[in-house]
């Protein structure tokens, strides 16, 4: 055997069970601690022997690497999405039933049914505030009333739509 290899045997003794100690400590585990160590002391035997000047530091640092790069392996792996697991049905789909979509198109052609037969007054207070946005004030300004009529005529507009709706929706029952 040549010096090296004594020398690192050595080193192995007496290091081993620190080294393998050090890595549980923080926080490896100690099966992954122990294949740490085996493989931090095979890289020693592979590196130059110029290179291991400081041979107890030199393991230490490749442990610690070997280590870091173990964590790195797990991390990767534990966020692979697994293409065989099974889906799991007990999830709510958020897209909407089919019956839903249709009872919705049906009430949204009532409504528009419904907003085509208010007053032309009514309706543009409605679409202005509910669909545009604006105020009263701005809604008044933009059709040359008062505020007061704003409100009365937007009162107007959801009362008429209200009852409408709840017509048009019992006859088509």
């Amino acid at each position: 055997m040549n010096s090296q290899v004594t020398d690192i045997a050595s080193l192995y003794a007496a290091e081993h069970d620190r080294l393998r100690n050090v890595l549980v400590q923080r926080g490896v585990s100690a099966a992954t601690a122990a294949d740490v160590v085996h493989d931090a002391f095979l890289r020693m035997l592979r590196a130059p022997a110029n290179d291991l000047r400081n041979p107890r530091s030199y393991l230490f640092k490749i442990a610690s690497n070997i280590a870091v790069d173990e964590y790195r392996k797990q991390w990767r792996a534990e966020r692979i999405i697994d293409a065989n697991a099974e889906i799991d049905l007990s999830v709510a789909d958020p897209a909407p039933q089919a019956d839903a979509v249709l009872i919705a198109s049906d009430e949204i052609a009532v409504l528009h049914q419904a907003l085509a037969e208010l007053p032309p007054r009514c309706r543009d207070v409605l679409l202005l505030h509910k669909f545009e946005g604006l105020s009263y004030a701005e809604i008044a300004a933009r059709l040359g009333i008062t505020k007061n009529t704003v409100m009365a005529q937007l009162a107007k507009a959801i009362s008429t739509l209200r009852n409408r709706m709840r017509e048009i929706s019992a006859s088509a029952e």
